[in-house]
């Protein structure tokens, strides 16, 4: 009788380890919420002793950032990519906007632990989400204060208010979303937000507007002399 040799399974690396534990805490978290889904659940979930999780993370905290952490670097990465190639500073704005509600309605389970975890664990130190978001509101800062330099956007535009307007209108939206359930229509809602702020915003060529009133004035008096 021949013996055959039984192929050895390599061992798991580290960084496989860490991905599969931190790919459970996200299904985990994102079933069970953040306050009720445990570290034995992570551990059944991965197929791993619970210990070994300690291996690699203090705790649930250190897990949900790591999760949150890894959703965010998804949208900075694109933005990183994209953002240079689109010209004027409306459609970055648009851009940005846009992205942000892909990201928002691309994951319920995350969109949800991004809402809770906003609210801040102490008066002192913001969550990992708050900080991120910070960062996204500096990205549309940024464009909104080169649009004014540009002359695209009026010179009186605050960035700080349009940013906390934008920021409050996709944080509603993103409530909404894990309170009906209903989809997002990414699309409709850019354009909806889009207009909404640039057409307040987004400065007109005071020559140009003259003109026009200049061409509507003749064209009513020749409808005028016309009908006389």
């Amino acid at each position: 009788m021949s013996v055959v040799a039984l192929a050895k399974i390599p061992r798991p690396s580290k960084a496989q380890r860490i991905d599969t534990i931190v790919e459970s805490a996200r299904k985990v978290f994102c079933a069970s919420g953040f306050e009720k889904g445990s570290i034995v659940d992570i551990a059944k979930d991965a197929g791993i002793a619970e210990g070994t999780i300690y291996r690699y993370f203090d705790g649930k905290r250190s897990l949900l950032d790591e999760v949150l952490h890894r959703h965010y670097a998804v949208f900075f990465d694109d933005v990183q990519q994209t953002l240079p190639s689109i010209e004027g500073h409306s459609n970055r704005l648009r851009y940005l906007i846009r992205r942000t509600l892909l990201s928002i309605s691309g994951d319920r389970g995350i969109c949800g632990l991004i809402t809770r975890d906003k609210r801040p664990l102490d008066n002192e130190t913001p969550s990992l989400s708050q900080d991120l978001n910070r960062q996204i509101a500096v990205l549309m800062a940024d464009e909104v204060k080169a649009g004014i330099k540009s002359r695209t956007f009026h010179c009186n535009t605050s960035p700080s208010i349009v940013c906390d307007m934008i920021g409050g209108g996709l944080e509603l939206i993103a409530y909404s979303y894990m309170r009906t359930g209903k989809s997002i229509d990414v699309d409709k809602v850019t354009d909806s937000i889009s207009l909404t702020f640039l057409s307040g915003i987004e400065s007109s060529d005071p020559t140009t507007e003259s003109l026009a009133n200049l061409v509507e004035r003749l064209e009513q008096t020749a409808d005028r002399l016309d009908h006389s």
